[in-house]
């Protein structure tokens, strides 16, 4: 029995070795000790300065890898990575894209939008707004000759998540955005629905002029209830 409780203590430590190593290099560069690009010292002076073995770091450097913040070159060396949003968007894709109804995520959508719109309405500067008028200019013509309006309409919303100015929100929009692509293009087919879209997108724009959080709160809430019911209702709440 007591030999058993030895084999489950030693992996224990052994964990706990390799991620202190990993809290400390994760540390130094929150503190700017490190950069995007520096290269780390090689396994041995690793070894050495946390007073490790060699193979604690190479567990470290391969956790490091996996979390997308160091990446080993061909020519030799571990660096540390310059991250995108794109390394975000990723694994949020695959996780929102795998065994999660479309009800989750237009669920989600229905949290995260109305915030970015309200966001956006405090920070939004006048060329945005601008471009905004625009866009729903073009949207309006395209509704009024019975066109195709998809690519206004998504650039209407990413206008708005630009203005937010928190990338972090907007990437995160972007992956519900690719998971819904294929079911938002059937729900913005009929004329019906492209007035109700242009009706929303006109009192959002008018939030986000008067620089009224609330309201832009409330429109873009609206608007994506209605359109995430719609949705559900033309797919029959399908999985993504």
């Amino acid at each position: 029995m007591g030999g058993s409780s030895l084999t489950v203590i030693e992996p224990i430590r052994r964990i706990r070795l390799y991620q202190g190593i990993v809290q400390q290099i994760e540390g130094l560069l929150e503190k700017g000790d490190l950069r995007p690009g520096d290269q780390l010292p090689p396994e041995r002076q690793l070894a050495e300065q946390f007073q490790v073995s060699r193979a604690s770091v190479r567990e470290a450097l391969r956790t490091l890898e996996l979390l997308g913040i160091v990446e080993t070159r061909a020519g030799g060396g571990t660096f540390v990575r310059r991250t995108s949003p794109d390394d975000l968007a990723r694994p949020l894709t695959s996780l929102m894209s795998r065994g999660h109804s479309l009800a989750d995520v237009i669920e989600f959508r229905g949290l995260i939008e109305p915030a970015i719109a309200a966001l956006a309405a405090e920070r939004i500067a006048q060329p945005q707004l601008a471009e905004l008028a625009e866009i729903f200019a073009a949207q309006e013509r395209k509704v009024a000759a019975s066109e195709p309006y998809a690519d206004e309409d998504t650039r209407f919303h990413e206008v708005i998540g630009e203005a937010s100015r928190n990338e972090l929100l907007t990437t995160m929009l972007g992956v519900v955005w690719d998971v819904m692509r294929e079911s938002r293009e059937q729900w913005l087919q009929t004329n019906q629905r492209a007035h109700s879209s242009l009706d929303a997108h006109r009192r959002i724009l008018a939030a986000l002029g008067a620089h009224d959080s609330e309201a832009a709160r409330r429109a873009a809430a609206e608007h994506i209830k209605a359109v995430g019911e719609g949705i559900l209702r033309l797919i029959g709440g399908s999985k993504t």
